[in-house]
């Protein structure tokens, strides 16, 4: 029968045993679990890594999403730009050379309205001498009986017949007319009034 001694021993040894077991599967269990929150770690900072880049790339290509924009903003506005100052350049052309045609249509307008005018004050002028002259040469039978004017004369004429009165008052409006009338000519959108002066 085993001493008391010997059994604590071998009590002991099996303690020892277990607990040097214990001791082994514990630093494998730790080595497994250091190297598996390595690997996590890793795993980790190569996720973030990733993610990292992926914003980088995304906030590159935002960048250059925002200058194109940009730039195709400056482009169209630039383009925008030329084509106004091409249609303002070109509405101000057109109304300066149809400006200036209108005015030299109304000057010619004007010269020819002004030409008339003065031609038509000019046979007035005639028309009231040749009045002038007619009535001057106008006799009574009387001062043509005492021989005072050649009755031959076609400028004589005998009062004492039929209708003097008409003749006369005739002659005298047509004078009046001719003479106090103004004349008026248009000319497009002038209107010149021309009163004959008197003689």
């Amino acid at each position: 029968m085993a001493s008391d001694e010997d059994i604590r021993a071998r009590l002991e040894a099996q303690a020892a045993s277990i607990l040097g077991q214990a001791r082994s599967d514990a630093m494998e269990v730790l080595r497994t679990a250091k190297a598996e929150a390595d690997d996590v770690r890793a795993q980790a900072n190569r996720y973030a890594a990733e993610r990292v880049r992926e914003s980088d790339a995304t906030r590159d290509h935002a960048r250059r999403e925002v200058v194109k924009a940009q730039e195709q903003a400056l482009a169209i506005r630039s383009e925008a730009q030329r084509t106004a100052d091409s249609v303002v350049r070109n509405a101000t052309t057109k109304a300066r050379s149809e400006a200036d045609e209108l005015l030299r249509e109304a000057q010619r307008q004007l010269a020819r309205a002004v030409g008339e005018a003065r031609d038509a004050e000019a046979r007035a002028a005639a028309a009231r001498e040749s009045e002038a002259e007619a009535l001057e040469r106008m006799v009574s039978v009387a001062g043509a009986a005492a021989g005072e004017v050649d009755v031959s004369d076609r400028w004589v004429v005998d009062l004492t017949g039929e209708g003097l009165d008409e003749m006369v008052a005739g002659a005298v409006n047509a004078a009046v007319r001719r003479a106090v009338h103004p004349v008026v000519i248009r000319a497009g959108r002038y209107t010149i009034v021309r009163t004959p002066q008197r003689q």
